[in-house]
């Protein structure tokens, strides 16, 4: 292998499991009180997380939260809002993949497709399109969490595999 060639190589990005996902969507004119749920991330661009730091609760748009771990305690409090009749609680399994990037290159290859600070300026997370691919991006200090649009994954990683080796000194 050539110098040149050596540089190539797949990015350390990886798909996660499918695991239970949903949305909940508030209806418009009904908006969800932000003491309904605790700590119910009441502002688009915020995340509720658990004790170890993973994000249970995504404000990724207006009216929009992705739900990508429900905890047992959460998806009652979101199922209760659906019948008082807020908004709907949606089974989205299949919908979204979760897909990890090395936390030592996220920012590195997340900025080959959008501004990341830009995109969080203000923000725990946003949807963005990364790659031509829907996704929601979560920030947690500089770890990143990526759901990608499932139909999307496998190109995805077939563009992070064609991106330059990306760790420094190579």
């Amino acid at each position: 292998m050539s110098a040149p060639d050596a540089r190539i190589m797949p990015t350390p990005i990886t798909a996660v499991p499918l695991a239970a996902c949903f949305e909940f969507a508030a209806y418009p004119g009904r908006p969800v009180d932000a003491a309904a749920l605790s700590e119910w991330p009441a502002n688009p661009g915020r995340v509720l997380r658990d004790t170890a730091g993973r994000p249970i609760l995504l404000h990724f748009a207006p009216d929009r939260w992705l739900v990508p771990a429900p905890t047992p305690t959460l998806l009652p409090q979101l199922t209760s809002l659906e019948r008082e009749g807020l908004g709907m609680l949606i089974e989205v399994e299949g919908k979204w993949q979760e897909v990890r990037i090395a936390a030592e290159h996220a920012r590195r290859i997340l900025s080959r497709g959008i501004d990341v600070d830009a995109v969080l300026a203000g923000r725990d997370c946003a949807a963005i399109m990364l790659f031509d691919c829907p996704a929601i991006l979560a920030r947690h200090e500089e770890t990143f969490n990526l759901w990608i649009a499932a139909s999307f994954a496998h190109s995805l990683l077939a563009v992070s595999a064609a991106l330059p080796n990306l760790y420094p000194g190579a």
